[in-house]
């Protein structure tokens, strides 16, 4: 009876040790220590799992085409909780006290694959699983050649530092007002302007080094106007142009200068409220970015203004020309490797084409739903490392602010005192892999 048990536990540990290895190894181990087999028929079992193993392919990872020359996964992880209260006034000066509104919620999950196919050629994909839908973040092939890169399909234009940035790599929990106005989204609802972030088409980029200490960095896009993988419906093929110029002077890995400037020009392919439009009503928006970055040792400061012209869109534009304006100071200082300090200063003019508290400051729709001209914000924040960026928590106040209220979401409407504010507190917490 012993020998057939003895027999029968053997087997089972062996057939399982294929899947699950690490746990059969520990069962093993443990019927050594009752006496139930011996550490020789332990050691011949764990050796037969290991060439199952082998040859069942479990060990490996399969491409399928053999053309790849290399295959390489990335991921990102952010959970994020915020807290938002605040106040609006109306024309004569009455305060509404806004709903406090607190979540908790996945910011981010970003999973990508990368596959090198050789000979400068390979191709990208980058999915974003945190909304209620897939969201894609980057689809591109590449190919790196002696006058550049050249990269076709689908990720973000040169605009904007913040945008830019990483949002892996960003010193703030959120983009500012003033960011937001110009990359995220437009509709109907809001004055943002949908002008950077991505867009489908070809991107160039190339770098040029002067000498040891100094580079230069170009590119340039041409691409679809419209945001997104593709325009949808009947939408006229519009196409935006960006170009970009950064030149860059390094002493040593944290004694570095950048100064750069972007810029670009594209028709806005919406009607005069912001709905999206069929080409009849649109009007080129054109503009240009400047930005400096800096780091000196432990201390971080940068800063960029963004500034374009939007011709008049349609008969309720009452034919006059925007010309919004916006900028971002920042400074973060090391006080230890694993604490930073940060704050923040934005404003943001928008010459009367208005935008929602909500739509500029995320998730602040509990403030209302009013369209204003200014906006200005001062966020403060702490940062904890734990394994630089890949391991990292921020803890961020931002005190939020919007006047000259507007009387109707159209180019032209007239302005009020109308003015809100409110407080919004975010903790993020972050792992790269």
């Amino acid at each position: 009876m012993n020998s057939t048990l003895k027999s029968m536990l053997i087997a089972a540990a062996a057939i399982t040790s294929v899947s699950a290895f690490a746990q059969d190894k520990a069962t093993l181990d443990l019927l050594v220590k009752k006496g139930l087999i011996t550490a020789e028929e332990r050691a011949k079992t764990l050796d037969e799992a290991a060439k199952a193993r082998s040859a069942s392919g479990l060990n490996k990872i399969f491409v399928k085409e053999d053309a790849t020359k290399r295959l390489t996964f990335s991921g990102r992880v952010q959970t994020q909780y915020e807290a938002i209260s605040g106040s609006t006034t109306t024309a004569l000066g009455a305060e509404t006290q806004a709903v406090d509104f607190s979540n908790a919620f996945m910011r981010r999950l970003y999973l990508g694959f990368k596959v090198d196919m050789g000979e400068g050629i390979s191709a990208e994909l980058v999915n974003n699983f945190a909304d209620n839908s897939s969201n894609l973040d980057k689809a591109i092939f590449t190919a790196e050649t002696s006058y550049g890169n050249f990269i076709l399909g689908y990720q973000k234009v040169q605009w904007g530092l913040e945008e830019n940035t990483s949002s892996s790599k960003l010193l703030t929990v959120e983009r500012s007002a003033s960011n937001r106005f110009w990359n995220e989204s437009a509709s109907a609802t809001n004055g943002r302007l949908g002008f950077g972030a991505r867009h489908t088409g070809l991107h160039y980029a190339n770098k040029y080094a002067v000498d040891a200490a100094q580079t230069l960095e170009y590119g340039a896009s041409i691409a679809n106007a419209v945001q997104g993988q593709s325009q949808p419906g009947n939408f006229n093929n519009d196409l935006g142009t960006f170009a970009n110029l950064i030149y860059t002077y390094k002493v040593s890995d944290t004694n570095k200068h950048s100064i750069g400037v972007n810029w670009g020009s594209q028709v806005d392919s919406r009607d005069a409220t912001g709905a999206n439009s069929t080409g009849v009503n649109s009007a080129k928006i054109s503009g240009f970015n400047p930005y400096i970055k800096s780091q000196f040792d432990k201390l971080i400061v940068q800063g960029e203004f963004i500034s374009t012209k939007n011709e008049a869109r349609g008969a309720l534009a009452n034919g006059l020309e925007r010309k919004p304006e916006g900028y971002t100071l920042l400074a973060a200082y090391k006080f230890t490797d694993q604490v930073e300090g940060v704050v923040r200063y934005s404003q943001l003019d928008t010459d009367g084409q208005g935008a929602s508290f909500g739509d500029l400051y995320r998730d602040a729709k509990n403030v209302g739903t009013n369209l204003y001209n200014k906006f200005d914000s001062v966020y403060v924040g702490v940062n904890y490392y734990f394994v630089d960026h890949n391991a990292k928590i921020m803890l961020g106040y931002e005190k939020a602010k919007a006047s000259d209220g507007l009387t109707a979401n159209t180019l032209g409407a007239a302005q009020d005192s109308r003015k809100a504010d409110a407080d919004i507190f975010r903790l993020q917490a972050q792992v790269l892999f």
